[in-house]
């Protein structure tokens, strides 16, 4: 039998029975269009946090910090120790394409007070270097003392009545001190290195930051829990990380303070972008792997369906066999129906799948992600499904005695 032929009784079979072949192409709609959706959202969600990123980060630039490996589909994560010394950044000043270092250290604000307004908890001061921010001042100038302060722009609500360039606040430290600092700049928010739990919300002098280790040669010095290190260019960027790294592996205070279990990384916006993305991607593929299970009920239904259409077609199978119908014949027709179901609750659930997930990623304002692999393998695996589902009723329709097929009622 031809295969044109094959297609045109099983399209008439599936036609004739339009409620029925609609029910049975239901699961493989839901499971495709689920698996779809949350793939679309997984990817709009990523090229959101990339673009954030990358929209914030225009300087070809790297984040030296520690990390570590986290348990389960955490990845790695960024560890709080205090092991890049003061004679480590003198020596990344030094290295060829190194343009400058920005040490960086949160510190341990309790409280902020703005005449009678006070804010606790919620928000960071970092103590950095003045030129890291130059570029992204917004309003005013970069901090050139100890008692200024460099105000995030998304941090001017902190407390009642909008805080400004002029304006005097005390931070009141975590063992009971405090200091007035003066607001001499606001800074776009993006500048920031990212090792905050909580947002950053204003910048301080290094001079206010006073936490010390022993070094190797056992002198005290300052040392920091992550640094900004910029390139000259883009150009050299690479070539930079690459000594960047070559030297806080092997020759600096950091590589011998660190723990055994933790790792010096210098990591640049594209990688960032990339572990980030793979945190995304292992929780997308999960939780898609948990909405496919629909398509183990949609295969189940498209089973049952033609095992019914044998039944149904005992007769019609043991006509065709009697006129000389073979029983490759008879598998290749119910299995092009079922292949012919599969493909269409594969092609329905995937445009289903687009349209919610383009609903709902527009609808919280992420860009639209279109997963051109996930939609072909989605019909890939449509047809498989209908292929699988379709043996066995296949092979009981090729077994059917045509005598007996003939008596049937």
């Amino acid at each position: 039998m031809k295969l044109t032929e094959s297609f045109r009784i099983s399209w008439r079979a599936i036609t004739g029975h339009k409620l029925r072949s609609s029910l049975t192409t239901l699961g493989i709609i839901i499971g495709v269009g689920a698996v779809i959706v949350f793939m679309v959202l997984g990817g709009a969600f990523e090229a959101n946090i990339a673009q954030d990123i990358q929209e914030g980060n225009d300087e070809p630039g790297m984040w030296v910090n520690t990390q570590q490996q986290a348990g389960g589909f955490g990845g790695t994560q960024f560890v709080d120790a205090a092991i890049y010394t003061e004679s480590d950044v003198a020596a990344l000043e030094s290295i060829d394409g190194v343009e400058y270092v920005a040490p960086e250290a949160s510190l341990p604000v309790a409280q902020l007070n703005h005449g009678d307004q006070q804010r606790t908890g919620g928000f960071a001061i970092e103590a950095t270097t003045g030129d890291r921010l130059e570029e992204d001042i917004t309003t005013g100038e970069s901090f050139s003392a100890d008692d200024e302060l460099v105000l995030s722009a998304e941090a001017t609500d902190l407390v009642e009545g909008e805080l400004g360039v002029g304006d005097e606040v005390e931070l009141s430290y975590e063992d009971g001190t405090s200091k007035t600092f003066t607001i001499v700049g606001l800074v776009d928010d993006t500048s920031s290195g990212g090792n905050n739990l909580i947002p950053t919300a204003g910048y301080v002098s290094l001079d206010n930051y006073q936490t010390t280790v022993a070094t190797p040669d056992g002198d005290q010095e300052r040392a920091y829990s992550s640094m900004i290190v910029t390139a000259e260019s883009a150009e050299t960027l690479d070539e930079t990380q690459e000594a960047t790294l070559d030297y806080l592996q092997t020759e600096s205070d950091a590589a011998q303070l660190k723990q055994d279990e933790y790792d010096i990384r210098a990591q640049t916006v594209d990688d960032a972008v990339d572990q980030i993305g793979d945190i995304i991607d292992q929780f997308t593929f999960l939780i898609g792997g948990i909405a496919a299970i629909s398509l183990v009920v949609g295969s189940i239904g498209i089973a049952n369906i033609m095992i019914v259409s044998v039944t149904e077609r005992t007769r019609e199978i043991g006509i065709m066999k009697a006129i000389g119908a073979r029983k490759r014949d008879i598998i290749q027709l119910f299995i092009v129906e079922a292949l012919i179901l599969g493909v269409i609750g594969a092609v329905i659930g995937v445009a289903v799948g687009l349209g919610i997930g383009y609903l709902g990623a527009t609808g919280i304002g992420w860009p639209m992600v279109y997963p051109v692999n996930w939609i072909a393998i989605a019909v890939v695996i449509g047809m498989t499904v209908g292929v699988l589902s379709g043996l066995y009723p296949a092979w009981r329709g090729a077994r059917v005695d045509p005598i007996e097929a003939l008596r049937h009622e």
